[in-house]
């Protein structure tokens, strides 16, 4: 595993990079920043896949890019810029909580990826579930059974939008069942996202 840095839009966004085969890339909570991917194991367990970049989103309290205060739809657009300066075109997109309601954003105005897990997605307005609704991606959306933030909800809807709860779990589900966690993201995957070779 690699960190480095690139410029996108004139601010510092830093990234970890590891692994090899189709790129997958893992966002943040607002709490977190890109290394608690790798210090709960995820990262790893998908870099065996995959090529695996965890970016710091340019909000929340730990994350070492330069932040920014946007609103999330906006969140989202700087995303894609971050993937063309990472030369990715469409990549699985993975969000908890804030980057949850990122990635969902990113997917409401119909910018490119294969297919999107979300872990405990807050914000879910009216008008971001009926963009989500009616897009074509595949959505994985996981909530930990004792999420007190983001109650599970079946609000998330479309035909494309799967819902898995994880038992014991709580808002940060992908921390408190890692390896749950990391076999649901890989069969997800896998049916939607094959890996090369």
């Amino acid at each position: 595993m690699k960190e480095a840095y690139i410029e996108v839009g004139g601010r510092r966004v830093r990234y970890l990079a590891g692994g090899s085969g189709r790129p997958v890339v893992l966002l943040h909570g607002w709490s977190f920043n890109a290394d608690t991917w790798a210090e709960c194991g995820v990262f790893s367990r998908l870099a065996e896949r995959y090529s695996v970049y965890a970016v710091d989103m340019p909000y929340g309290v730990r994350t070492k890019s330069e932040r920014f205060s946007a609103p999330r739809r906006e969140y989202a657009r700087f995303l894609r810029s971050v993937l063309d300066a990472l030369g990715l075109a469409d990549p699985p997109l993975v969000g908890p909580s804030a980057s949850g309601e990122v990635v969902l954003w990113y997917i409401a105005q119909r910018l490119p990826t294969r297919a999107a897990v979300v872990v405990g997605p807050v914000g879910l307005t009216e008008e971001l579930l009926s963009g989500v609704a009616e897009a074509d991606v595949p959505i994985l959306a996981i909530w930990g059974e004792r999420d007190e933030v983001s109650r599970p909800t079946d609000a998330l809807r479309g035909r494309r939008v799967r819902r898995l709860i994880l038992e014991g779990a709580g808002h940060a589900a992908y921390l408190d069942k890692p390896g749950e966690f990391a076999d649901a993201v890989l069969a997800f995957l896998e049916e939607f996202y094959q890996p090369l070779g």
